[in-house]
């Protein structure tokens, strides 16, 4: 009976051009590859055994007892990781318009077929993001599981149409998710009302003060909430925003000041080689910057995706994209930089494209010179790391969430094997997509 349930397993993920949801309770991954994250090393002949939604146990296959009460996975041979991260989407900016359920539905479908068990929502309506949120976690619906922010900032924002969607029948800069804040806004009680929203962060935006930054960070952490933020806020510099003990900095291309007016006009020119760029990134107060990460264990949410993938859209001018040219070589320098210092770097998008979280981890090793172990190190731990999350998830350990991602090629040999997906573990429960 047992060998006949099984068979029953592997024929519903083998059904062409299909996916399947599977929860079979008690199982194992036996004789698999593990990439270990912790010791960023390659374990052959590994075995994972998950109860339900929890991993129950990890080892040497000679050492792992597999319970008969456990049904046997064949994946031997392949490699696991941890799910993949993505620390920056937009799922809700317009709910009934470009953003509505079905739409997202559909693209958190396609992220978790691909790998992604978890993303990062940076602000949007709140409201369909709880309702999102609830049922990724619960199941209902085929999604990563979903986090979320409210955001704040400075009155003039809320001009912008954006956030009139995000807060659709109500005034924008007048509801707990998108919050106008100034010296004189209750701080305490905009923050409450921000985390009864269901949000875990405070994303804060734009046109902030430093001081009003470093206060709105201090309510959110004596309220159990994280800060997430860019890394300028037009008032505040990059150096303000991290000294005022933000918990993540979005846009490594930030760090020159935005908006691209900023941009020195020396840089906006075509054909400039890698030698100036190295003496124009060199002459801004980068390690200044470093050091008050370190000092303040900020991560870095680097989004190079966001910024390369505008260099070559035709539907802005020349001279835009020589800006965006520009950012993208001083964005991808600084997460370099921040990288060999010890910074962690998560891995996000900022983008409703289908080539998901996998494209900015790609730019870590082909454009950053990160080695594949490190750039998974950036999508998985690091992405847990930047939302609270690494008790649960991040790492394949024992105890910890079953999110993982099972490949048929190594991704630590080359990157581009992260494509080669067989099956994605979400909460103990089995996905999977025939091609």
């Amino acid at each position: 009976m047992k060998r006949l349930f099984f068979v029953l397993i592997l024929y519903i993920f083998n059904l062409p051009y299909s996916f399947g949801q599977f929860s079979p309770g008690y199982f194992a991954l036996k004789d698999v590859w593990v990439i270990d994250l912790v010791s960023k090393k390659l374990l052959p002949h590994f075995t994972i055994v998950i109860h339900h939604h929890i991993i129950e146990a990890i080892g040497p296959s000679r050492e792992i007892n597999i319970p008969d009460s456990a049904s046997v996975l064949n994946y031997a041979g392949k490699f696991v990781m941890p799910g993949l991260i993505d620390t920056h989407v937009h799922l809700a900016t317009d709910p009934t318009g470009d953003d509505n359920r079905a739409r997202a539905e559909r693209d958190l479908r396609d992220m978790l077929l691909s790998g992604i068990t978890t993303v990062r929502d940076m602000a949007g309506d709140a409201r369909a993001l709880a309702s999102l949120s609830r049922d990724a976690s619960l199941d209902e619906i085929i999604s990563p599981d979903i986090y979320y922010s409210a955001l704040m900032a400075g009155p003039g924002f809320f001009k912008d149409p954006r956030t009139v969607q995000s807060s659709g029948g109500r005034a924008a800069g007048d509801v707990p998710w998108m919050r106008a804040v100034t010296d004189s806004t209750d701080l305490r009680a905009a923050v409450s009302e921000a985390k009864g929203t269901g949000a875990t962060a405070i994303k804060l935006y734009a046109e902030l003060s430093a001081g009003l930054a470093k206060k709105i960070t201090a309510e959110a952490h004596l309220q159990n909430m994280l800060v997430w933020s860019h890394a300028n806020l037009d008032q505040a510099s990059a150096l303000d925003v991290i000294n005022a003990g933000v918990n993540s900095i979005s846009h490594a291309p930030m760090i020159t000041g935005w908006p691209a007016k900023k941009i020195p006009d020396e840089w906006v020119k075509a054909g400039l080689s890698e030698v100036f760029w190295d003496k124009a990134f060199n002459g801004l107060p980068v390690n200044d910057l470093i050091n008050a990460m370190i000092a303040n264990k900020t991560i870095l949410d680097a989004t190079l995706v966001t910024f390369k993938s505008e260099i070559a859209d035709p539907a802005i001018t020349p001279e835009q994209q020589l800006k965006y040219l520009a950012l993208y070589q001083i964005g991808r320098r600084f997460t370099k930089l921040a990288l060999s210092r010890g910074i962690p770097v998560c891995t996000g998008t900022d983008l409703d494209e289908k080539k998901f979280v996998q494209r900015e981890i790609k730019l870590l090793v082909k454009d950053c010179a990160v080695q594949p172990i490190d750039a998974l190190i950036c999508a998985t731990r690091c992405g847990a790391m930047a939302i609270g999350i690494e008790k649960y998830v991040g790492t394949i350990e024992k105890g910890k969430l079953a999110d993982l991602v099972v490949l048929s090629a190594d991704p630590t040999e080359n990157i581009d094997n992260l494509d080669k997906v067989e099956l994605v573990i979400k909460n103990g429960k089995l996905f999977s997509k025939s091609h």
